[in-house]
């Protein structure tokens, strides 16, 4: 476990990775012009070349107009005029999670504040705890698009603070950040990304009440390139921050090369829980085989370690790739290949003489990887689905896991001033540790399901109600921090907010 100034310094240089990422990117995009117009009849079959001499244009997407944490992916009936799309044409190998399109807007900035009061039957997330308690949470931010000649940034940066009525449970500090930035050359494209989060809890399925924290919306990262946090870890600060490069080279109208990496960690304060690291590198080719149809093939090294703990994981991770794109209704990906696993063990059971060090113990596998992701967009709803498996860190709890994370999620717009949500979301991690060969691995399994109402009250202000309910079971005791095998979880919020219109500069 690391110290209470290694910790320290753990969150500062995450602070200052992502202020520098901001500053880099703020920097070339001083001169402000108007998004370029990219449903023209200059379009090639990609939707985004205006220049026989050069590549696409990769812009990244802005972050959407904010709604209350708990508001429905609908528009809420605010009166602002429906976003013109623009073709996402960013490269299918790439970092980030394919779109519906790119709005096309200008630059902007827009403030918002919300308050909520949750009804919580388990704050701690304990085993077997039936206790209910109460939270109060104040939550306030910006998110902030500026589009230039050759670039468009997103920044969506969120922080609040939960305060239980509970003395064993204290308060909790809540923030986010999501940032992206492309910067597009003649034949070259620049991307620089950053996601952030420092929570009371894990951000799978983040709890009081089906609030869900905009922050990570700006950055966009795809399956991969997460911690992977995928468990109900009780209740206590941990620190998630993903920061990625990624480049890409333009051959032609069609077809592209991408490298990109980058590196993600996952530090525990309040626990004894593991910290991990996960250095990630990838390469790939794309090829644009019709106006909506895309293919690509690429490769994946992810390097797992742990602090304070002899242990490390290797992947190698080969995968083709489909997507389709309709610009304002569809969005569609899917990758699958072959995953190969290189691990390095202590095995800690049978150590012989006391004080001998562990035996080490190399292993290696052959598995697959599968991430696949659905967004269909309807007259007055939205419907989204992903799928991913694979190797991750293990959330903390696990030395190793391979994971399977389902979400999914449909949005409608009820009436001209009432929207709704249901989320959901399940998660397998097993554990790849071997302790013997007559002891199987340790697996959680883990449910969440959310669902929402957001009425507006004039222009500017939101009222929301939400339900939440969360269970996670596992094939062993396990202590976060009272031991048993299973949590259950139900919780209850109201909440008020209000949020500027967008405020142009």
């Amino acid at each position: 476990m690391l110290s209470h100034s290694a910790m320290k310094r753990t969150l500062h240089r995450a602070a200052f990775l992502s202020l520098l990422f901001a500053v880099v990117c703020v920097l070339p995009s001083r001169a402000q012009q108007q998004p370029q117009d990219q449903n023209n009849g200059q379009n090639n079959s990609q939707g985004g070349d205006q220049n026989s001499n050069q590549g696409p244009v990769q812009s990244t997407p802005p972050i959407p107009a904010y709604r209350s944490p708990m508001a429905a992916a609908a528009d809420n009936g605010t009166g602002q005029e429906t976003q013109e799309l623009a073709p996402d044409n960013r490269p299918l190998s790439g970092v980030q999670n394919l779109s519906l399109g790119i709005p096309m807007n200008h630059s902007y900035w827009q403030p918002y504040v919300d308050l909520t009061a949750t009804a919580d039957s388990n704050p701690q997330e304990t085993a077997g705890s039936t206790g209910w308690g109460a939270w109060a949470a104040v939550y306030g931010g910006v998110d902030l698009v500026r589009n230039s000649s050759n670039s468009m940034l997103s920044l969506s940066y969120l922080a609040g603070g939960m305060f239980s009525n509970q003395s064993d449970v204290g308060n909790g500090i809540v923030q986010e950040l999501g940032f992206s930035d492309r910067l597009n050359f003649r034949r070259w494209s620049v991307g620089l990304f950053d996601q952030l989060s420092y929570l009371p809890e894990s951000s799978f399925g983040f709890g009081n009440g089906g609030i869900s924290l905009p922050g990570g919306g700006a950055s966009g990262l795809g399956a991969g390139f997460t911690s992977g946090q995928s468990l109900l870890t009780g209740f206590g600060q941990n620190l998630s921050n993903s920061s990625f490069l990624e480049v890409d080279r333009y051959l032609s109208r069609r077809s592209s090369l991408t490298f990109a990496g980058g590196y993600t960690l996952l530090d525990y304060f309040s626990s004894s829980l593991l910290t991990s690291g996960d250095v990630i590198a990838r390469a790939g080719y794309n090829y644009q085989a019709t106006r909506k149809d895309t293919v690509a093939v690429f490769y994946t090294y992810n390097g797992i370690r742990y602090s304070g703990f002899d242990q490390s994981i290797n992947t190698h991770t080969v995968q083709l790739s489909y997507a389709r794109r309709v610009t304002g209704r569809l969005a569609f990906q899917i990758a699958a290949g072959p995953q190969f696993i290189f691990s390095r063990f202590p095995i800690t059971l049978n150590q012989g003489t006391t004080g001998e060090p562990p035996t080490i113990t190399s292993f290696s596998q052959v598995t697959w990887a599968l991430n696949t992701s659905l967004t269909y967009a309807f007259e007055r709803s939205q419907l989204g689905v992903s799928f991913d498996h694979g190797v991750y860190a293990g959330s903390g709890v696990l030395a190793g896991s391979v994971n399977d994370m389902a979400t999914g999620f449909f949005s409608r717009q009820i009436t001209r001033t009432l929207s709704g949500n249901v989320n959901a979301g399940f998660s397998r991690s097993a554990g790849t540790t071997i302790i013997s060969d007559s002891v199987a691995p340790q697996n959680y399994d883990y449910w969440f399901t959310s669902a929402n109402l957001t009425h507006p009250i004039g222009r500017t202000l939101r009222l929301s109600v939400a339900y939440e309910f969360q269970y996670q079971d596992s094939n062993e005791n396990f202590c976060l921090p009272t031991c048993g095998t299973n949590i259950i979880r139900n919780s209850v919020t109201v909440g008020i907010g209000w949020l500027s219109r967008p405020l142009p500069f």
